[in-house]
């Protein structure tokens, strides 16, 4: 039991850290290193760890493969340009700072609840970043904005971010069924996400960029480089965007019907592919195959730590101090949300709850609230998402995005939006 838990803390170590000055492998690698810890467990200690058979039935498929056809979706439209004219439709428009604000803050939190919000964030921070600077503005603010709208307006939607994919598998509740029942929620935390934004950076919006600093190379990233910094097709080369917006919107109406999540999006990818009738090299090096790595271990590593019961042994310790009741316990679990996200991530704290939301009175209502605020508790830190990571270290916006400049926004952002989406569901339950 202690052995595993040491490889669980490392493994969490080595992800949170960033770099280790003594192991700067980088948050893929480490949670890749955990997993194979845990295998390895098997083998010098019987009945720890996980052994090889049990490590592969860990990961989750259907996550997996939700993830890489929504991210096959994603860099289809970055190939035919979608994104870049987006953006010159943006700057053509020359709109004042604050509809830029809430422009780049709901646009990336819709987009995220169609195409997912690591795949948003990837292809739209060079976009954001380039549309700031040639305006002259601060772009801290509407960094910030993409990702923070990124992470909101993702919790539309089942397929909007890794944790819905997840609570749709364990909780079965079908795509259509969530959309209706979370979708305003979901609508009311981007809502708000914008304004909180918009009053805590009315400054920034109002003042000019600071000087630029000099140049230097992008750290190492949760993903790899972004589409949007790698050379597009030119002229008659780049493909057509009817394509892949059709193969998308074809997608969409299967989620509703209630067609398989991960299957329905691997087939929609590959439609794109087979009609683009073209080397689909460029398209699969757009993907973010980091990001399946990281999130095929992190299930090993977690699976790992819940064959030894502690996670359902701790919180059955902390039950009594958590709100109870079909009211309150709905409370105590977007508190239990809200701080378990930030400590071990929210994929891999779901998986921790799972028992936890199921002993609620209202396991249904568990689900949707579980699914929405751990969601908008990304925004939380930093470290809250994957999607925060994405946007500060693709444009290397590190020394100005720190863990404490963005906690001071991120707070009060996530505190006001998880409650408002918290009372409408409260509200209409």
């Amino acid at each position: 039991m202690w052995s595993v838990l040491l490889v669980f803390a490392a493994t969490y170590i080595l992800i949170a850290a960033r770099r280790l000055s003594i192991l700067p492998i980088g948050r893929p690698a480490g949670a890749l290193a955990g997993a194979c810890a845990m295998v390895i467990l098997s083998a010098i200690e019987p009945g720890a760890g996980l052994t090889p058979h049990e490590a592969f039935a860990a990961v989750e498929p259907n996550t997996i493969g939700l993830l890489l056809g929504m991210m096959l979706l994603s860099a289809s439209l970055d190939l035919a340009g979608v994104f870049e004219r987006a953006a010159a439709w943006v700057a053509r428009r020359n709109l004042s700072p604050v509809r830029l604000l809430y422009l780049v803050t709901v646009g990336a939190g819709l987009a995220s609840a169609v195409l997912l919000n690591d795949s948003v964030c990837v292809m739209l921070a060079p976009l954001v970043d380039r549309t700031a600077r040639r305006a002259g503005l601060d772009r801290v603010p509407y960094l910030l904005a993409l990702a923070m709208g990124a992470n909101a307006g993702s919790a539309l939607t089942l397929a909007g971010n890794p944790q819905n994919m997840l609570v749709g598998h364990l909780s079965g509740i079908p795509y259509r069924t969530y959309l209706l029942e979370a979708g305003p929620a979901a609508l009311i935390g981007l809502a708000v996400t914008a304004v909180m934004l918009h009053l805590l950076l009315r400054r920034r919006i109002a003042a000019r960029a600071p000087a630029p600093a000099s140049a230097s190379p992008a750290p190492e990233s949760a993903s790899p480089a972004p589409a949007s910094a790698s050379p597009a097709p030119a002229g008659d080369a780049r493909p057509s965007a009817l394509v892949p917006l059709a193969c998308i919107a074809v997608v969409s109406v299967l989620f509703v019907l209630g067609a398989n999540l991960a299957w329905a999006a691997i087939g929609g990818a590959t439609a794109a592919i087979l009609l683009h009738r073209r080397d689909a090299t460029g398209l699969f090096d757009r993907v973010s195959w980091t990001v399946l790595v990281f999130f095929g271990a992190l299930f090993i590593v977690v699976a790992g730590l819940q064959k030894t019961g502690m996670p359902e042994q701790a919180l059955r310790a902390a039950g009594p101090y958590l709100p109870a009741g079909p009211t309150m316990g709905l409370l105590g679990l977007g508190i239990a949300m809200l701080v378990g996200c930030q400590i071990v991530s929210n994929v891999p704290f779901i998986l921790l709850a799972e028992s936890y939301i199921r002993s609620q009175p209202d396991p249904h209502l568990a689900w949707i609230a579980t699914a929405v605020v751990s969601t908008l508790a990304g925004n939380l830190t930093l470290l809250g998402s994957v999607a925060n990571i994405i946007v500060v270290e693709t444009v290397g916006a590190e020394r100005e995005i720190g863990f404490r400049a963005y906690a001071r926004v991120g707070v009060p952002v996530t505190l006001a939006s998880t409650a408002a989406a918290l009372l409408w569901l409260l509200l209409v339950r």
